[in-house]
């Protein structure tokens, strides 16, 4: 007999057998999702059981096995994934991860950056701003996604529960993530990759992903080889809270970049060491990999929080698993790159070694590591790599000599991914140990070259060396003139304020002695303070007087003929002793101050003379003459014209034609 559909059940085919008459149904045909088949505790068909048939779901009796109604769960251990280890992730304490990554604004991720520095440590940004990255708003709905996508797409789910994958429409998984407080299920999709979708122009890595990626600047784009391009820069990961994705390392030893549009996730990292990376096949060749947490099979093992508009870059070979605590929308990808050639390759044949289905490898890895070589070889030909920092030009050492031995390997024995067919292994394979020998001597220049020699890397927070930033408190204390000096003798005093400040920022409480330490003016209460080498008065005038890098401007209400009123000092309140000061007042243009310097005589200039000024000058000269006054009487009466507010004197003039006054407006 056949299924409802009229068409034969293949053996790949998820099914259901009918326990009156054996016969086999599709899960598809009976309106199951793959994942409900093992629900079913028994089933017989419509035809045995007419009008519908019959299904019966077994009983939960557990929530720490993958069988969660297994009749005798107890003294067997907790699998990873299930509701149980996942409360006791949570309530674990786990090491902090900000020793060991590095935190920057998007702008300062640039090319040169990751040149001199390397890519060796986890890089979180807080802001997308400067990092050229494109996604939509955070308020993007899961309708604009499916519609972007497909809702007939066929994608990967993981069932949390039991730790498997199956496959569903990214319509049915949208009807399940939208009603997911009815659900008793865990769904995760961490493999929606997009590229060939609409949504894919609403969504661009960032720019250095950009830059870096073999698959956007080696892979060739025409032909036949276009349509293999590896496709792995754009995915979209739709977790609800209490997906757990165990342990891995991301394929081909690929770099990642995370960003969470919405939501939160968690990331248990553990660096790529030797000894954490041999450990980490070991436990992969388990069989009951599943009840070992790895985290306890190495060292330290640190948490990161990953939340909503944070931008995560992961290096290449970092072992991790993840843990969403909130329902959350992802957009991420991987890429190979120049800068981790050595952890790329050892992360393969850790792969190649445990065997690894083709759908969890690098798609096209090794013809991807053949076109690169292919630009790298071309740029060292023409001198690009001349002045790399040792490290580059060390990993391109390395894609070269696996290059060579893998050209080897395939004379008289066909591998299943061949080379591009656009080389010719007889002129490239001399071409390529010529660039060898090249590469060494280039390494052995760098290493001389301070600036561009191998730095050491180290993964234990201890090592890690503290790095002052100027921001925030160092920052007020440069304004202040507080930042603390090498030589006490240099030590200088300061107004009540900034005491005050001082002992604010340096006091601190002792847990261990529960008494307060002293702020540094307390400790340094005994120190005479230097007296002022400036004079007060002069200082007062500096105060007050508008000035800038190259000049000071006494106010214009002044003329040179005028004498500054004297300002009364003020008495401060405060402690007996204190003395008479003047108050700090802000500088205000119409302030009078005196001159600041003595009235010289100025030589004359000859040839510097302006028409302009000249013929104000000789105006001004023949205004102050007597008037002639006539005794014959007026035909007619004439009024003398007032002069304009402004305009009495000459220098008043002398300053409006020069535009003085809309200088200091």
């Amino acid at each position: 007999m056949t299924c409802y559909c009229g068409s034969q059940v293949e053996s790949s085919d998820l099914s259901l057998k009918c326990e009156q008459c054996l016969n086999i149904y599709h899960t598809r045909c009976l309106k199951l999702l793959d994942h409900q088949k093992y629900d079913v505790l028994s089933f017989r068909c419509q035809r045995c059981k007419p009008p519908n048939g019959k299904l019966e779901y077994r009983k939960r009796t557990n929530w720490h096995r993958y069988d969660w109604a297994d009749e005798d769960p107890d003294g067997k251990p907790v699998q990873t994934g299930t509701v149980a280890f996942t409360r006791m992730l949570l309530s674990r304490q786990f090491p902090s991860a900000t020793p060991i990554i590095i935190s920057v604004q998007g702008s300062v991720l640039s090319k040169d950056y990751f040149l001199i520095n390397g890519f060796h440590k986890p890089i979180l940004v807080n802001k997308s701003d400067g990092l050229g990255l494109i996604v939509p708003p955070n308020t993007y709905s899961l309708d604009s996604i499916t519609a972007g996508i497909g809702k007939e797409r066929v994608i990967d789910v993981i069932n949390v529960g039991r730790q498997e994958d199956f496959t569903m429409t990214l319509g049915d998984f949208m009807a399940y993530f939208k009603g997911i407080k009815n659900q008793t299920k865990v769904l995760n999709v961490i493999s929606l990759e997009f590229s060939d979708t609409p949504l894919a122009s609403y969504v661009e890595p960032p720019f250095i992903v950009r830059k870096l990626c073999w698959a956007t600047n080696y892979w060739p784009n025409v032909g036949d080889c276009l349509k293999d391009k590896p496709q792995v820069s754009k995915y979209c990961l739709l977790s609800p809270a209490g997906a757990y994705t165990d342990f891995h390392v991301d394929f081909g030893g690929s770099s990642v970049w995370y960003h969470v549009l919405r939501g939160e996730k968690t990331f248990y990292l553990i660096p790529p060491t030797t000894e954490n990376l041999e450990s980490y096949e070991t436990w992969s060749k388990m069989p009951s990999h599943h009840e070992t947490f790895f985290g306890n099979l190495v060292p330290k093992c640190y948490s990161l929080a990953v939340k909503t508009g944070q931008t995560l870059f992961l290096p290449s070979g970092w072992i991790h698993a993840v843990l969403t605590t909130k329902d959350t929308v992802v957009f991420g990808g991987n890429f190979l790159c120049s800068l981790a050639v050595e952890m790329q390759f050892r992360v393969y044949d850790i792969e190649k070694r445990a065997k690894a289905p083709k759908k969890f490898q690098f798609p096209r890895f090794e013809a991807m590591n053949w076109y690169a070589g292919t630009e790298l070889l071309e740029d060292l030909n023409e001198g690009l790599l001349d002045n790399m920092p040792a490290l580059y030009l060390i990993n391109v050492k390395c894609l070269f000599k696996n290059l060579i031995q893998w050209a080897k390997d395939r004379e008289g024995n066909i591998r299943k991914e061949p080379y591009p067919t656009h080389l010719s292994l007889s002129r490239f394979v001399p071409d390529l140990t010529e660039g060898l020998d090249r590469m060494e001597s280039l390494i052995r220049a760098a290493n001389i070259d301070s600036s561009r020699c191998i730095k050491p890397v180290s993964f234990d927070e201890i090592a890690k060396p503290p790095v002052k930033s100027m921001t925030g408190i160092d920052e007020l204390l440069l304004a202040s003139e507080l930042a603390e000096t090498t030589d006490s003798d240099n030590s200088r005093g300061g107004s009540p304020f900034q005491e005050a400040v001082s002992d604010m920022i340096f006091s601190k409480y002792n847990p261990d002695t529960g008494q307060e330490t002293l702020g540094r003016s307390q400790r340094n209460r005994r120190l005479p303070r230097k007296k002022r080498i400036y004079g007060g008065d002069d200082d007062d005038i500096f105060k007050h007087a508008h000035q800038d890098d190259d000049f000071i401007y006494p106010s214009l209400e002044l003329d040179d003929n005028d004498v500054e009123p004297q300002k009364r000092p003020r008495k401060r309140k405060g402690k007996k002793g204190r003395g008479n000061s003047y108050v700090d007042e802000a500088w205000s243009p119409n302030k009078s101050v005196r001159g600041v310097l003595p009235k010289e005589k100025r030589p004359s200039r000859p040839g510097a003379k302006v028409l302009a000024v000249e013929k104000v000058l000789e105006e001004s000269r023949e205004s102050e003459r007597p008037m002639e006054v006539s005794t014959e009487p007026s035909s007619s009466q004439e009024w003398q014209k007032k002069t304009k507010k402004g305009l009495s004197t000459p220098k008043q003039r002398l300053g409006k034609i020069l535009k003085l006054n809309r200088m200091f407006r």
